[in-house]
């Protein structure tokens, strides 16, 4: 009897060490093992989600309190010199504009000094979320000191992958602008016509697409030692191979799911309400789950990622980790 106890033992252990294909799981899969990782990871993923949305919420405070005196300022300026527009692009004498020019320099100031706060946040939240959802979801723990020596050690892939996406992103939109003038000066034929139907239509195919491998590569960035910029795209897209219209539709979900955010926020906004009451409303819903939407994306795409280069080292003959069951979680 103990013998075979024991044997049993030995053949579940063997059970659970040979590697098994996890590229099988589907959409619905992914999403239900993401919502376990973060349920399973949610001691380490609470106190940042916290964090960010804080840091956010001061950035909103900030922005609406400091710049809505400027911008009324500027405004008052512009109902006083109806012609301002025009003479600055004259070139006349500009010593009478000098409030509105002061305005308009500390207003692009500001927003740049947030779009780069808003920019290191987001970098540390997505290092620190991957990080720690990649190793709940392996079956490990990251600890608080951990966690920190990850993002110390990960941030400059992933700032150098989303400075070649950009110059990527631009080198599409140009492409565009060009296909777009070839077709007009050829409007006058029908198959132009046609093929600027075909250019409109692949406009949203195209973003989405440029959006996932953006998001992908950046996982890749911070998971893998010695791939960021070109080399994590061609990784990203390498790894995406077969499963491009997965990804891409998850991002679609969560694109229509920003929106729905965004629409809400608006129309509980759009009444004659005060800035204070404006900011009571919007930061916990808009802020609350705009960083709840994110965070989940983040895992998302860290599933997807374990899975996609589970099936891509499977097919080379690599060993993986194995995902924590939902039993022992």
């Amino acid at each position: 009897m103990k013998l075979n106890h024991q044997n049993r033992e030995h053949q579940t252990m063997e059970n659970k060490l040979i590697p098994r294909s996890l590229s099988s799981l589907g959409f619905f899969e992914i999403i239900r093992e993401s919502f376990k990782t973060t349920r399973r990871n949610g001691k380490v993923l609470g106190p940042i989600l916290l964090l960010v949305f804080v840091s956010f919420s001061i950035l909103d405070f900030a922005q609406k309190y400091m710049l809505a005196p400027v911008i009324k300022d500027f405004v008052l300026q512009l109902a006083k010199y109806p012609n301002m527009v025009q003479d600055l692009s004259n070139s006349v004498d500009l010593t009478i504009y000098a409030g509105a020019l002061n305005d308009v320099r500390e207003i692009v100031l500001f927003k740049l000094v947030i779009m780069s706060c808003s920019s290191i946040i987001t970098l540390t939240f997505l290092v620190a979320i991957v990080s720690s959802s990649y190793e709940a979801y392996t079956a490990k723990v990251l600890s608080p000191k951990d966690l920190s020596l990850k993002i110390i050690n990960s941030w400059k892939r992933p700032l150098e992958t989303s400075f070649y996406m950009i110059l990527l992103s631009l080198g599409m939109v140009l492409l565009y602008i060009f296909s777009f003038g070839i077709t007009t000066i050829l409007a006058v034929n029908s198959w132009a016509l046609m093929f600027t139907g075909a250019i409109v239509l692949s406009i949203p195919v195209c973003y989405f697409y440029m959006a996932t491998i953006w998001i992908v590569s950046m996982v890749v960035s911070i998971l893998e030692e010695g791939y960021g910029g070109v080399k994590a795209i061609g990784r990203a897209a390498e790894l995406m191979k077969g499963k491009r219209l997965q990804a891409s539709l998850m991002m679609v979900l969560f694109a229509v799911a920003y929106c729905v955010v965004h629409q809400l926020a608006i129309a509980l906004t759009s009444y004659n309400l005060s800035i204070s009451t404006q900011l009571a409303i919007r930061i916990p819903l808009t802020n609350g789950l705009f960083c709840l939407l994110t965070l989940f994306m983040f895992v998302v795409y860290t599933v997807s990622y374990h899975e996609w280069k589970t099936s891509h080292d499977d097919k080379e003959g690599k060993g993986f980790y194995l995902p924590i069951a939902a039993g022992e979680a």
